[in-house]
């Protein structure tokens, strides 16, 4: 896909570059994103103080998602801090200054043959 000229005038800004999200666990995320969705880990990096991890997962064409994972995270809070489920099985609200979900580009002609990989994988 070609990207779009910058049609910012205030800045030269260049697309996203990271999307970062906290995990619950890192080796499962590392699992899913890598293993299941086939998204290398380029970059893993120790938080100061033992706080965690923060790691990168290559999503394609110069993006990354990125995670934090902290040891001390408090658990998320379904309806307020995220969904409670995904659009038409339940309410999709979630609080203001949360991540609600995160959406890849994928080839129109092959999104229900990559949903349902991804069922068969039991992932959602």
């Amino acid at each position: 896909m070609i990207k779009p000229h910058n049609t910012n005038s205030e800045f030269d800004l260049g697309g996203i570059n990271h999307v970062a999200l906290v995990c619950s666990d890192m080796a499962r995320t590392v699992d899913f994103y890598s293993n299941v969705l086939g998204m290398p880990l380029i970059k893993s990096l120790d938080l100061l103080g033992g706080m965690g991890r923060h790691f990168f997962f290559d999503a394609g064409n110069g993006d990354c998602v990125a995670f934090f994972w902290f040891a001390d995270a408090p658990d998320r809070v379904p309806g307020i801090s995220s969904p409670e489920a995904i659009p038409g099985i339940s309410d999709i609200v979630s609080a203001v200054s949360t991540m609600n979900h995160l959406s890849f580009h994928v080839p129109a002609e092959r999104f229900d043959e990559y949903r349902q990989r991804l069922k068969a994988r039991a992932c959602g």
